[in-house]
Order: structure tokens, then C-alpha cells, then sequence
């Protein structure tokens, strides 16, 4: 069963983080249960690059995009200094879990969920689900 949190019921406050052997898992609370990392379908995206094991995509700026700057800007808020953003001039690097080739009218999904100190930056890490 897979579960995509439907972005119209989003709230970027019902993100929680909790301490894991290697960084930090990202939670999202929904009612009394909790999610680990934050399942999302991602629509109308332009592939910039991809190989077997990620994906570079851009997006335009719709709801979704500024929902996924609300979630980055949360962590931009929490890290401060040496945060490395997850959405770098509007580009998203997701690393993928299978070696799928996807085009731009592929179902895209990701998952938000952990945080590690990369190359003495703090990054969010992001997968296909």
C-alpha cells in the first residue's frame, strides 16, 4: 500500500524530527500516526538530467513547488547556517530507488525523509518511492 499525503492537507507544522544512528529521520504526523519522511506525487516537472541513480528535475512555480519551498524553508529555519537547501535554482536532485527510467509524463514520487551532515553541510535527502 503506498500513501501520498494529499498536499491540499498538508501542514508544514505536523513535520517532527527524531535522532537516528546516522542524522535524522523526518516524521510527519498524521492524526495519531506518524509517517516516516514526507510520501509526495510530484506533477509537471521537466527532466534536466538523469542517470541510473538520480533524477534532476525543475519545476514550474505552482502550489506544489512553493508547498516544497515551505517544507525546505522549515529547515532553513531550524539548521540556519550551514543548511544546503534541497531545491537549488529551482532544481531538485532525487535520488532514485530503482533503476526505472522515467520521462516527463512518468508518476513521479518522492519521499522527504531524512537529514544528514554531507560534506559539512547539513542536506535534506530525497528518494523516488
Amino acid at each position: 500500500m503506498d500513501l501520498i499525503i494529499d498536499e491540499e492537507l498538508f501542514e508544514v507544522d505536523k513535520i517532527e524530527l527524531k535522532n537516528g544512528t546516522t542524522g535524522q529521520k523526518i516524521l510527519y504526523k498524521m492524526d495519531h500516526v506518524y509517517l516516516l519522511g514526507i510520501p509526495l506525487k510530484i506533477y509537471g516537472f521537466k527532466i534536466i538530467k538523469q542517470t541510473n541513480k538520480y533524477i534532476i528535475i525543475t519545476m514550474d512555480d505552482t502550489k506544489q513547488y512553493r508547498l516544497l519551498k515551505s517544507i525546505d524553508r522549515k529547515f532553513v529555519d531550524e539548521y540556519r547556517m550551514p543548511y544546503k537547501s534541497f531545491i537549488n535554482n529551482d532544481v531538485l536532485r532525487i535520488k532514485k530507488n530503482k533503476e526505472t527510467h522515467y520521462t516527463e509524463q512518468s508518476d513521479l514520487y518522492i519521499s522527504i525523509n531524512n537529514i544528514k551532515m554531507k560534506n559539512s553541510f547539513i542536506t535534506v535527502q530525497l528518494f523516488t518511492i
